[in-house]
């Protein structure tokens, strides 16, 4: 069980920021009537107390409810900041009013079938393959690559230079993965997984690959690593 307990509001910084249990996570529900300065401070009085009542636990991912309230870039990004301070918990989606920023989110293009050799799919945003991925075929992702079949040909992702992307298959039998500049060929003898594998660059840099179960985890701590490093002034 979470340590950040729901309970019954008691004081002056629980009705300004109040905890409830949901499937997928936590949901923080935020005064919509106060100044942003007061409701952020009231948050991080709170994750902090109640961080201070237990160990670590696994990583829970928190949504918010800003209500009638709109963010500018440098306010979600303080809430950002103040949500992955706690170290393991990751921000998994604002109800506010949609930005700009949002509405131009990329579609992933999805495929349904076999990439022969010779095809070359290329798409800006992720790409989902649902089948196999033959020798001599070529995928190319500004995004992520996903390959719900045997990945034989080559995978590109990250193709605009974004280092946090990975490529994800069933069975890892691929020609060559590319991550934004860093190329490599898989293992040899590498023998088809029970279960999904992705490759990613491990501190931006060398390639790894591991087992899916620990993608969220991974991209999730990647993602609060990168919102703690631009620091809130």
């Amino acid at each position: 069980m979470s340590r950040f307990a729901t309970r019954p509001s008691t004081t002056t910084i629980k009705e300004t920021v109040s905890i409830k249990g949901i499937r997928n996570g936590l949901l923080f529900i935020l005064r919509d009537d106060m100044p942003f300065r007061d409701v952020l401070s009231a948050l991080e009085d709170t994750l902090r107390k109640d961080a201070s009542q237990g160990e670590e636990t696994s990583l829970l991912t928190a949504y918010v409810q800003l209500g009638n309230r709109r963010l500018s870039d440098e306010e979600e990004r303080e809430l950002r900041h103040v949500i992955a301070s706690v170290g393991n918990m990751m921000v998994g989606g604002l109800d506010g009013a949609p930005r700009p920023s949002d509405w131009m989110k990329k579609e992933p293009f999805v495929f349904k079938g076999t990439v022969r050799s010779g095809q070359v799919i290329e798409h800006d945003g992720d790409i989902v393959i649902i089948g196999d991925v033959n020798p001599g075929a070529r995928l190319i992702s500004t995004g992520d690559v996903y390959v719900m079949g045997v990945l034989r040909g080559a995978a590109h992702a990250g193709a605009a230079g974004d280092r946090d992307a990975v490529v994800a298959a069933a069975y890892f039998q691929p020609l060559q993965i590319r991550i934004a500049d860093v190329i490599r060929r898989a293992p040899e003898g590498n023998v088809q997984a029970a279960e999904m594998e992705f490759a990613y660059l491990r501190e931006g840099e060398q390639m790894a690959v591991e087992r899916m179960s620990a993608l969220n985890a991974t991209k999730a701590h990647r993602r609060n690593r990168r919102v703690a490093g631009q620091g809130v002034s």
